[in-house]
C-alpha cells in the first residue's frame, strides 16, 4: 500500500468559555488537519500545537507537513519506514503525530479492523476523569457537581501554584465523595508543592501532576519522595528517552502521556513499554484536540493495560464538534465504535469524501467517489 498523496489544513477550534490553567488562559486551538492518502483509502490524523509545551505552533507544523510530504509520496505507508524518514528532524512533534496517527489510520482501514484490535485490543471499554480549570471555589464546585451529574466519578483539578489558594479548591469538593486528580502544570515550587500535598491527607486524591517546573528535576524527586500521592510528570516526559531517565533516577511514581507530546502512537507505545517493564503505570491525556487525536489517545488506552489512568476530555469545552464517528463518552466511560482504523467517517466542514480515493484516470476525477467531488476519508 503506497502513499499517493498528503495534504495538510488549518483547523481551528473555539473553545465554549476561556480555559486557565497554570501556564495561561486558552480561548481557541489552531490545529492542523492532515490527510493520507493511499490507492483505496484515506488515514486522518490531527496536530494540536501547544507552544508553551511542545515549542511549536500551527504555522510551522503546516509547513512541517508540506514540505515532508514530497518525501512520503510512493512510500510504503508502513509506520516504521515513515518514522524512519520523520526522526531526523528535530521537534514538530505535534506536526509528526498527526502524520503518525494518519498512517496507523490508514493501516487500520486496510487491515479493516479497529486500530485498538490491531495494537492488542486489551479491553473495550475505560474511564476517564473531567478536568475543571483554574477558577474560584465556587465555581469548582459548581462544575463538579454538573460533571457529577452527567456521570463523571473521576475529576481532574487544575491549580495555579498557590498553597493556600489551591487548598480551597480542593476543600470546596471534600464532601462529594468523588475521586480527584490534581494537576499542577509545573506551579509549585518543590517545597510548596510538599506542603500543599500533605493538606490533602483526607482526600481521595489518586494523583498529582507534574507539580514543579519540567526542567527541575531533583525538584520532582524531592516531592515524589516526600509524599504520599502518586507523583506523575507530564512536561517533563516527552518522548520513550526523557521517560526512561526519570524512571533511573526514580522521580515519578507515573508518566502521562500525550501524542502531541511525544509524536505519535508510535513513541507513546515505547513509553508505556518502558513504563511497564519498570512498574510505572501511565496516563494517557490530551491538549485542546479534537476527537480526531482524541480517538487515536482512546485506541491507545484500549490496547494497553498500563495505560491506567485516561485524561480524555477536550473535545467537551470545544463550541462545536466536527468529528463524525470516533471515541464517544457516556458517563464517563471511553468506547470507541466497531469501525475500521481509527472509526471516524468524516470531520464536518473540512473536505470530504465518503467513498474511496483513487487516482486519476480510474473513471473519477483526482479526488472524486461516489458523486462526490473533495478528497477525504475512507
Amino acid at each position: 500500500m503506497k502513499i499517493t498523496e498528503v495534504t495538510a489544513e488549518k483547523y481551528d477550534l473555539t473553545l465554549k468559555e476561556p480555559f486557565r490553567i497554570a501556564l495561561g488562559t486558552i480561548t481557541r486551538a489552531n490545529n492542523v488537519l492532515v490527510r493520507i492518502f493511499s490507492d483505496e483509502v484515506v488515514g486522518i490524523g490531527e496536530a494540536s500545537p501547544t507552544y508553551k509545551i511542545t515549542g511549536d505552533n500551527q504555522e510551522g507544523s503546516l509547513s512541517f507537513v508540506k514540505e515532508i510530504a514530497p518525501l512520503l509520496l510512493d512510500t510504503e505507508a508502513n509506520v516504521q519506514i515513515v518514522d524512519e524518514i520523520l526522526s531526523p528532524f528535530v521537534n514538530m512533534n505535534a506536526a509528526k503525530a498527526a502524520i503518525n496517527i494518519a498512517i496507523y489510520d490508514l493501516i487500520g482501514k486496510e487491515a479493516s479492523k479497529p486500530l485498538f484490535k490491531l495494537l492488542g485490543g486489551y479491553r473495550k471499554e475505560i474511564e476517564t476523569d473531567l478536568t475543571i480549570g483554574v477558577l474560584p471555589p465556587d465555581e469548582v464546585r459548581k462544575r463538579a457537581e454538573k460533571a457529577i451529574s452527567e456521570g463523571f466519578e473521576i475529576l481532574k483539578i487544575k491549580v495555579e501554584g498557590s498553597v493556600e489558594r489551591d487548598w480551597a479548591r480542593v476543600e470546596a469538593l471534600g464532601d462529594l465523595g468523588v475521586r480527584l486528580r490534581i494537576d499542577a502544570n509545573q506551579g509549585f515550587s518543590p517545597k510548596d508543592a510538599v506542603r500543599f500535598i500533605r493538606r490533602l491527607d483526607n482526600f481521595k486524591i489518586e494523583l498529582i501532576e507534574q507539580p514543579v517546573p519540567f526542567w527541575d528535576i531533583d525538584g520532582l524527586r524531592y516531592v515524589k519522595e516526600n509524599s504520599n500521592i502518586p507523583v506523575f510528570a507530564d512536561e517533563s516526559v516527552h518522548l520513550a528517552r526523557d521517560a526512561l531517565k526519570l524512571i533511573k533516577e526514580k522521580c515519578v511514581d507515573g508518566i502521562n502521556i500525550k501524542l502531541m507530546k511525544c509524536g505519535g502512537l508510535s513513541e507513546a507505545i515505547r513509553i508505556v513499554s518502558i513504563a511497564e517493564v519498570a512498574g510505572i503505570p501511565c496516563m494517557i491525556g490530551c491538549m485542546l484536540e479534537s476527537r480526531v487525536s482524541l480517538t487515536a489517545a482512546a485506541h491507545l488506552a484500549l490496547a494497553f493495560r498500563n495505560i491506567r489512568y485516561v485524561d480524555l476530555d477536550s473535545h467537551l469545552f470545544l463550541k462545536d464538534d466536527p468529528v463524525v464517528g470516533g471515541m464517544r463518552i457516556e458517563r464517563g466511560r471511553v468506547t470507541l465504535p466497531d469501525a475500521p482504523g481509527l472509526g471516524i467517517s468524516e470531520v464536518k466542514g473540512a473536505a470530504t469524501v465518503k467513498g474511496k480515493a483513487k487516482k486519476k484516470g480510474e473513471g473519477e476525477t483526482e479526488g472524486e467517489s461516489e458523486g462526490e467531488s473533495e478528497r477525504g476519508y475512507g
